[in-house]
């Protein structure tokens, strides 16, 4: 692991080499993951040139898996939903339809190698879109 500097920005990683690492290590809270995720739901249209969005989270690269794609840094789900994922089960996953934002923050011991984080993860996902159509299906007082 590289070394770490603090600056006015906060802290930051370095690499052996001294230079910053980019691509990974966003040091972030759930509630900033959030604020990202809201933000890419209902507001990155406004800051984005046109049409970069839609092109950003649609499938720019098959994975091999019918139900998962990838876009621009984010995973691309059958149902149009997405979602971006860190290596220790980080993760902010969008349902546009439903106007869903869920963001997760873990420390999954075996990494992105797992071979049961992902599918759970992505079940609770899941379990939280069902409970949301239950509640919008349910019969209004």
């Amino acid at each position: 692991m590289g070394a770490r500097r603090h600056g006015a920005e906060g802290p930051r990683l370095l690499s052996r080499t001294g230079n910053e690492i980019s691509g990974c290590c966003i040091r972030a809270a759930v509630r900033d993951y959030a604020r990202f995720g809201l933000f890419i739901l209902d507001g990155a249209d406004r800051i984005v040139p046109p049409g970069w969005l839609a092109e950003a989270t649609g499938q720019r690269v098959a994975t091999g898996r019918p139900q998962l794609g990838y876009g621009y840094q984010w995973w691309i789900h059958e149902d149009g939903s997405f979602s971006a994922r860190g290596i220790f089960g980080q993760g902010i996953f969008i349902d546009p339809k439903r106007k869903l934002v869920v963001t997760v923050n873990a420390n999954w011991p075996g990494g992105a190698s797992d071979p049961a984080a992902h599918p759970q993860r992505d079940a609770f996902y899941r379990a939280v879109q069902a409970a949301v159509d239950a509640e919008a299906a349910a019969p209004k007082p």
